[in-house]
């Protein structure tokens, strides 16, 4: 049949048709004289593309779907998850989505409903290109990067659902996150041609034990275990111990931290040889090797490493009964592990740093904020000492990050829309999303010049005091309104990132903000501009961390420069 049987069958107009075929996610075989001849079965494919995109879903999500990289259910998990924080639970999109969920046929007279697209199909030929692959928590994210055209093609989020326990003990899946993560790269590499490098983040200070063959023998342990806060001998904490024994402090979550727990309870795996971070893992996964090479951006995360030589602490691991040649080995380059089916891999970065160098166009003169669910402000940096609120982080060709993290941050806002809704349930009225409400009256209460109320937004402690919490201070009856309420916590958000930065040696004319916390919320950028007394650019990169690192294998593999930072690459709205 013809585009215009298509066009009247489906609801479909010609260009979201023309549109879906250019990005893939359907494959149109044509006649003898040139004209496209769709099938059954591709009006059953463009039937399940414009039902998914009613319900809101991205298109490079819908072809994770239909080329099997995620079912369903967890393309539906994740859009449910979004248009929770969108519109609410009783929205009719999330009621769609629970029916796609559970397998429910819809009402097929959606098929006569119109359905185009706004977005321009691009016919020009894509160039060399990048990929650049992040293992966060919960989600892997990718990226495709047209270096000659200086673009992002295509960006990728799939959530893994790992976890295999949590609370004390923070634990997931390998096998899982390492299946999705590969097969999420295969995908992409079925899918583009002239990819000429791949590079690899992921989250820091958690471990995998490994084997003498390279192969993972446990589980994640991440970042957010806290045994290591467990007493483990005459009511000291591994913490505590490693603190008393050698004189550093490390916290918990931190590698080592965990290694020496598990030594002093006997939870090492008989066979292991050694551990290694998850995207060292992966790494060493797609590129077939046996050892783990860690970048001091991701060693630095275990703790006990001399950020300056680029050495782990080896008197002070065998103080705690640690031998050195368990711990991977540890490079400063810019380098290639191996290759991927002919593609050269490069070592992977810790998180932070690949994403600073995806959100920031030139370092020398930006600072980079990043408000998500958590908040933090880097910079780079000469080697320097700094208090322990601050971290000095390994960078890249010699350099270093100054770090500060809030360990509440952005979550304090989702604290107050979860407020808001809850008296809205309460009274009797919809299950719906706060955000918008809420981002509102703060916009108002600024335009019309208010202050809001002085929030301390240290409700999860801080690195120096963990007990501190958060308070709500000079509360009188001018000032205790919903409005002063939520821009007071936007206010405590961009004072804790300040405090932060006053703790930084070297001070920058620019700001570079990022995140989906500075995106949704049009005053939050006018807070931070205030509160810091300088201009604020906001990334348009997406995926961050990926974007990050499929510019840095670019660069290591010699395809683009680094002065200074991607300028070329990287734009701001």
């Amino acid at each position: 049949m013809k585009i215009n049987d298509v066009e009247r069958i489906t609801g479909l107009t010609q260009k979201a048709i023309r549109l879906y075929e250019s990005k893939g996610l359907i494959s149109i075989v044509r006649d003898e004289n040139g004209y496209r001849n769709y099938t059954d079965e591709d009006i059953v494919t463009f039937k399940t593309i414009k039902l998914l995109r009613s319900v809101g879903l991205s298109i490079a999500d819908i072809k994770l779907y239909i080329f099997g990289v995620v079912d369903i259910g967890e393309i539906m998990d994740k859009r449910k998850s979004e248009i929770l924080k969108e519109s609410g639970i009783n929205s009719e999109k999330y009621r769609i989505c629970e029916d796609i969920s559970k397998g429910i046929d819809l009402d097929r007279s959606r098929d006569t409903e119109i359905l185009t697209e706004n977005e321009e199909i691009n016919s020009t030929e894509h160039g060399s290109l990048s990929v650049g692959v992040d293992i966060g928590t919960t989600t892997i994210s990718a990226v495709v990067y047209d270096i000659d055209h200086k673009e992002q093609l295509e960006a990728y989020t799939v959530p893994h659902h790992s976890y295999v326990c949590c609370d004390t003990f923070s634990e997931q899946s390998t096998s899982v996150i390492t299946e999705k993560a590969e097969k999420l790269l295969s995908h992409i590499m079925k899918c583009y041609t002239n990819i000429v490098s791949i590079g690899l983040s992921g989250q820091m200070h958690g471990i995998v034990y490994i084997d003498s063959d390279g192969n993972p023998i446990s589980n994640l342990i991440n970042w957010q275990d806290k045994r290591a806060d467990q007493p483990i001998a005459e009511g000291k904490t591994a913490c505590e111990l490693i603190r008393i024994i050698t004189g550093k402090q490390i916290s918990t979550g931190y590698g080592i931290a965990t290694h020496y727990y598990n030594l002093q309870k006997g939870l090492v795996p008989e066979k292991a040889v050694g551990f290694c971070s998850i995207m060292d893992l992966f790494g060493m996964k797609i590129c077939g090797l046996k050892k783990a090479v860690t970048h001091t951006s991701v060693a630095a995360s275990f703790g006990l490493l001399d950020i300056k030589k680029g050495e782990f602490l080896l008197d002070k691991l065998s103080l705690l009964g640690i031998d050195g040649r368990f711990l991977p080995s540890v490079t400063a380059e810019s380098r290639v592990i191996g290759s991927c089916e002919g593609i050269p891999v490069t070592v992977a970065l810790g998180d932070n740093q690949a994403s600073f160098l995806g959100a920031v166009s030139e370092d020398r003169d930006s600072i980079l904020v990043n408000i998500g669910t958590g908040s933090q402000i880097s910079a780079v940096s000469e080697y320097c000492e700094h208090d322990s609120d601050i971290e000095l982080r390994p960078f890249i060709d010699g350099k270093y990050l100054v770090c500060g993290s809030a360990l509440c941050g952005g979550y304090a806002y989702s604290m107050v829309e979860n407020f808001f809704r809850s008296y809205m349930v309460s009274a009797g009225m919809q299950d719906v999303s706060q955000y918008k409400t809420i981002n509102r009256l703060a916009l108002d209460a600024y335009q019309k010049g208010e202050k809001g109320l002085d929030v301390d937004v240290s409700f999860f402690g801080k690195r120096s005091d963990p007990d501190k919490r958060g308070s709500v201070n000079a509360i009188d009856r001018e000032n205790f309104t919903p409005e002063r309420l939520v821009l007071g916590v936007l206010c405590g958000m961009c004072n804790e990132l300040y405090e932060l930065y006053e703790g930084f040696e070297e001070k920058k004319p620019n700001i570079v903000a990022s995140g989906g916390g500075v995106r949704r919320n049009p005053v939050l950028k006018k807070l931070i501009e205030d509160r810091f007394g300088l201009p604020v650019s906001v990334n348009a990169t997406k995926e961050e961390a990926a974007t990050g690192v499929a510019l840095f294998s670019a660069y290591v593999v010699g395809r683009i420069g680094y002065d200074n930072g991607f300028s070329e690459y990287i734009s701001y709205v």
